[in-house]
């Protein structure tokens, strides 16, 4: 059985008035949303791992809320095997975020869902939104999730190459994400290929806070330092964030099986 170790930061940044995203981490998550900068380290030893990155939108308090009901909801399947229940989770947590969208006289309010499950060595990812999951290994970094937005869909259909579609104006116009009517459209969650893990192998889950400031050369650069514990990374992942102008709210999780 592998050891995990984990660290999570989720902060403001420099431009933004309040922070709309939340995490989960094994049953752990933001529960106060006036904390500027929240870290957490978890290194218990556990059957298997459930880690999660939630960006709301909204503004105001909405976007707060409906990240707060993603990862609330997510508590509720701590104890399940997520690959058999992830499709119930993501029902009842839309339907959670769109009965509250109702109470506030239909102002519109999402979240988008970057999840990742550890059991027995094999890591799987699950995402809604552009909340990015990556792999990293011997220097490598590894895209797990697929980004729905607009972008991403003109990539997908030859009408944009990656490379145009990172600073395309389309790029953070999202084409799923939770808090949408089942009339609407039917949420589908982007599934990634089960990844068997090994020592010194790095999982990172971020909002686009920091994939929007950071090249992900810069943050394979950042994590290829075999030395550095997963709370350094953490640190300096987020430091680069704000050099780089920290425009929207973080937040970063690095996973390394020690």
């Amino acid at each position: 059985m592998l050891n995990i170790e984990c660290s999570v930061i989720t902060y403001i940044g420099l431009v933004r008035s309040n922070n709309e995203d939340n995490y989960y981490v094994n049953g752990k998550y933001k529960t106060d949303s006036s904390v500027a900068t929240e870290g957490y380290v978890d290194t218990a030893h556990r059957d298997s791992y459930l880690y999660a990155v939630c960006d709301g939108m909204g503004g105001e308090k909405y976007g707060e809320l409906a990240s707060m009901i993603a990862v609330q909801t997510l508590a509720q399947y701590q104890s399940t095997d997520i690959c058999q229940t992830i499709n119930k989770y993501i029902n009842n947590a839309n339907k959670f975020i769109c009965e509250e969208i109702k109470k506030n006289n239909g102002v519109r309010s999402g979240t988008t869902l970057a999840l990742l499950y550890i059991r027995n060595n094999k890591a799987i990812s699950y995402n809604i939104g552009d909340s990015r999951i990556y792999f990293f290994r011997d220097g490598d970094l590894y895209l797990m999730s697929d980004d729905h937005t607009e972008a991403q869909r003109l990539v997908k259909i030859g009408a944009l190459n990656q490379e145009d579609a990172s600073k395309h104006k389309s790029r953070n116009m999202l084409t799923q994400h939770l808090g949408i009517s089942p009339d609407e459209l039917i949420i589908e969650p982007y599934v990634s290929e089960v990844v068997k893990l090994k020592k010194n192998d790095i999982l990172l889950l971020c909002s686009d806070g920091l994939t929007d400031m950071v090249s992900d050369d810069d943050i394979a650069d950042i994590l290829w330092q075999s030395d550095a514990s997963t709370t350094d990374l953490v640190k300096e992942l987020a430091a680069n964030t704000q050099a780089n102008g920290g425009k929207d709210n973080a937040t970063i999780i690095v996973i390394k099986v020690v």
